[in-house]
């Protein structure tokens, strides 16, 4: 399988109050075309640092990225994020939000249209699709955003926490939801958690990051899909990958309840 993201050696460095603060350690790290790979760990250990360099919105300290063999240029239309936060334009309604990304790039209206009122669907939020950000419920917030991420059709999906601050209900719909749609697509996934049983439902390899940014664990998940929340946690498999998981990144991992 051919590689989609290649990190060589990354660290980052934040000088805060004139101190020096390292946040990766020379993460190295191959991600396959097609994958869905979980970033693990507890608050503080890189893990979105590392999403945001792989977004260009951060530079490494040291260190060289590569998108599918091709040393790494800024902007990118082949990568898409989605971000804990809402970061919908509140003057906008639902369907200009969604189509902002294609507005941007000078797309026909008319292509743009279509495609705007095909995602909308796809997410189930034709019924929404004049409403304003402060008339959705947070998860219609948490669909608007996917679909306008989707919007140009990025081949990488970058998403940190997207679905971190839902209740359980809401939270384990969305986690379906974003599976249904990666599914069968060829898009690759990079997706943020501290999560241990949302990285187990979701991932087929799990990076977990223990503090000072190194990787701690690099686990295959080779388990049929689809999966179920119960098999998580009843399965023996799924069990000892847990156990695993929990060592690497420390005590105080946050668990699905």
């Amino acid at each position: 399988m051919s590689s989609a993201i290649e990190l060589h050696a990354v660290s980052k460095i934040f000088v805060r109050d004139d101190v020096a603060v390292e946040v990766l350690d020379r993460v190295s790290l191959t991600i396959a075309a097609g994958s869905f790979v979980a970033l693990l760990g507890r608050s503080g250990c890189g893990k979105s640092t590392l999403l945001n360099i792989v977004a260009g919105l951060t530079a490494p300290t040291t260190g060289t990225i590569t998108f599918a063999g091709d040393p790494a240029s800024y902007p990118r239309s082949d990568v898409g994020y989605m971000t804990q936060k809402d970061t919908l334009m509140p003057w906008l309604d639902v369907s200009h939000n969604v189509a902002l990304p294609l507005t941007v790039r000078g797309v026909s209206r008319d292509v743009s249209l279509a495609r705007t009122r095909e995602l909308v669907a796809l997410v189930d939020l034709e019924r929404a699709a004049s409403r304003y950000p402060r008339e959705l419920s947070g998860g219609m917030l948490r669909r608007a955003s996917l679909a306008r991420m989707l919007a140009s059709d990025p081949d990488i999906w970058l998403l940190d926490e997207p679905f971190g601050a839902l209740d359980a209900q809401l939270r384990a719909e969305l986690q379906h939801e974003l599976l249904r749609l990666w599914e069968d697509s060829g898009k690759t996934v990079v997706f943020v958690t501290h999560d241990i049983d949302e990285a187990l439902f979701m991932a087929d390899r799990i990076i977990a990051l223990r503090a000072g940014g190194e990787i701690a664990l690099d686990l295959p998940i080779d388990a049929a899909r689809p999966r179920s929340a119960h098999m998580v946690r009843v399965d023996p498999a799924f069990i000892a990958h847990h156990e695993r998981l929990h060592d690497a990144i420390g005590a105080g991992a946050n668990v699905l309840v």
